[in-house]
């Protein structure tokens, strides 16, 4: 024996909501009625909630994605900026045969070896020490750094921390989208038991082949039993 198959997804509900009263509406044209008007009056109230919900949900998901887009273009730019000033660096130290101390000051061990910078937050958090680290050579005597100069890594890490502070906001918007449209799903759960539930009411006199049909007609779906022989087209 098929069994009713109630949705899960906010999509799906969503759906069977819009199904349901669509039918509904086609029916009553027709002098037909199988929903109260209580039921009727809370759905049609309570679907365009839910429709946008999922549109502002989907708004702020395309919105954090554009955001996280441009903040990893925004880092990858500040860790090349960070790759050169470091390169720089070492080679005027070498070239001029400056204190091979000075290369602490830019954060780089004696040998010259470039620190790989495993993470955005890394980035993140050397690019000031280079600017202060290039500020004390200045105030020790030395030559500032030049392309790049500490000026503009300066405008490269201010352009990666709004960025980064985008994405915040924006998943921050994102979380709160998804606990409205969360927070309207035992409704959307109520709403369609009860229809079910009205539906089977009004439609127990009916054989079991036209009951399906109809209920079909308002969106409901079937499933089998495991093991079970389909006596009819089954929704997949």
């Amino acid at each position: 024996m098929a069994r009713i198959k109630k949705p899960r997804s906010v999509i799906d509900s969503l759906i069977f909501l819009k199904k349901a009263i669509e039918t509904h509406t086609t029916d009553s044209e027709s002098g037909v009625s199988y929903l109260s008007a209580g039921i009727v009056e809370k759905t049609q109230t309570f679907t365009p909630l839910l429709e946008q919900g999922m549109g502002d949900k989907a708004r702020f998901v395309s919105n954090a994605q554009k955001e996280r887009k441009e903040k990893n273009e925004s880092i990858d730019e500040l860790k090349t900026y960070i790759r050169d000033f470091w390169e720089v660096a070492k080679r005027r130290i070498y070239r001029e045969n400056l204190p091979v101390e000075l290369l602490a000051h830019y954060q780089l061990p004696k040998s010259g070896n470039l620190p790989y910078l495993n993470s955005d937050g890394q980035a993140l958090e050397m690019a000031p020490l280079l600017i202060k680290g290039d500020a004390d050579a200045v105030g020790k005597g030395y030559p500032a750094m030049v392309n790049p100069s500490a000026e503009a890594l300066q405008e490269v890490l201010d352009k990666a921390r709004r960025e980064a502070a985008d994405v915040s906001n924006a998943d921050r918007e994102l979380d709160e989208a998804q606990e409205r449209v969360s927070d309207l799903m035992p409704e959307a759960k109520r709403l369609i038991d009860r229809i079910i539930a009205e539906l089977e009411f009004n439609l127990y006199d009916k054989d079991d082949s036209s009951k399906r049909r109809i209920m079909r007609n308002y969106g409901v779906k079937y499933e089998l039993a495991k093991d079970e022989e389909p006596d009819e087209l089954i929704d997949e």
